[in-house]
Order: C-alpha cells, then structure tokens, then sequence
C-alpha cells in the first residue's frame, strides 16, 4: 500500500527516479548533479503531482495543532554571544528566529508525506545523486519527516547548515513576502567575508 501511495503522488512521468536503466533517468541524475555542481541546490519543479498536493497539505493541516513552535534570536553559527569579541564580530550578530514544525509521529501507516519517504527508489536516487556512500533513514521516530510550518510574522534568518544535504518538499507556497536564497560557497576561506556579503544581501524567509 505505502509503495502505491508513493507512485501515485510522485510525477514519475517526469521525473522516473525508480528506472535507473533508462535514458530518462540518467538525463535526470545528470541535470541534477550539474545544478548542485553550480549552485549547491537543485530544484525539481512539480515533483509532486498537482492532483497529490491537497492531500499533503490535509496531512499537515490535519496535524498542525500538534506542531512544536519556539521563538529565539540566533546568530548565523546557533552559537552563543561571546563578549570576547568584538561588537561587530557576526557571532555577536543575533536575528529573530520563529518556526514551528509538525513532529513524525503525527504521519504514521498511510500518510503520503510517510509514504514517499519511505519508498526506497526515491532514497536510492537521492543516495545516488548526493554520491552518499551510507545512506540511512533517520533513526528519530519524532524528527525522520516533519513538517515545517511558518505561520504569519514568522521569519528564519540565514546560517550556515551544519547538514550534509537537506531534501525539502514544498507543499504550499505562502501568499507573499517569502524569498528563499542558497548560497553553495564551498569550502569557506574566509567566512566572515562570506558573512559580511551574505549580510549586505540580506534575505530572509518571510
């Protein structure tokens, strides 16, 4: 059942991730592996099929009372202030940080969301196209696939991802005000330059 649920959400059509031996698969890894090559992030457009989303989004609607939400101020490390340094030294820069996320035990047997997670061609490609040696299915039964949720007035600041990848399904796009940027400087020679760019340029998820 979970493996139908993740066909029939899935645009195969367009995106045939479960036949690695055919000509459409490979022009798919190759375009990928390009994007994170130039950009550091790939974007597969309609991934889901359209006639899926309301269903994703019922999930999480259904669920969103039991999200967790936290409101900080955080730097651009998630470290904290050290009065050592210098004022304008970034670690002492601190921004609002808002979220709320939907924990995993709320997507048990027959969830979508749980349902293309756990379908191993789309874990295979993913292991694939990140050239990951090990690759394993996250171990914590509250956090493997969550849902985040940003409510209105609700921003998170730029940083530096302490992950070796993220895989993000968009399910709804907000009404307005959200700019989402990648920066795929690798490897850093001098981060406070990076971070003196990246602060000049300032975009935040809102």
């Amino acid at each position: 059942m979970s493996e139908a649920i993740a066909t029939s959400t899935i645009d195969l059509a367009r995106y045939p991730i479960h036949r690695p031996e055919g000509e459409a698969y490979h022009s798919l890894f190759e375009s990928v592996q390009n994007a994170l090559e130039k950009d550091g992030c790939a974007v597969l457009k309609s991934f889901i099929k359209p006639a899926a989303l309301p269903g994703l989004v019922a999930e999480a609607d259904f669920a969103s009372a039991s999200a967790y939400r936290s409101f900080n101020r955080t730097n651009a490390y998630f470290s904290q202030d050290d009065p050592k340094l210098p004022e304008s030294h970034p670690k002492r820069r601190f921004y609002d940080r808002s979220n709320a996320f939907i924990p995993a035990d709320n997507f048990g047997d027959g969830s979508i969301l749980r349902a293309v997670y756990n379908w191993q061609p789309l874990s295979s490609f993913l292991q694939s196209v990140l050239e990951e040696e090990n690759f394993f299915p996250y171990g914590d039964p509250l956090a493997d696939v969550i849902v985040n949720q940003a409510e209105e007035g609700q921003g998170f600041p730029w940083h530096f991802d302490t992950n070796n990848f993220t895989v993000t399904l968009a399910l709804q796009n907000a009404d307005q005000g959200v700019r989402v940027r990648v920066f795929a400087d690798r490897p850093f020679p001098d981060p406070h330059a990076l971070w003196r760019r990246r602060a000049e340029s300032t975009d935040w998820f809102r």
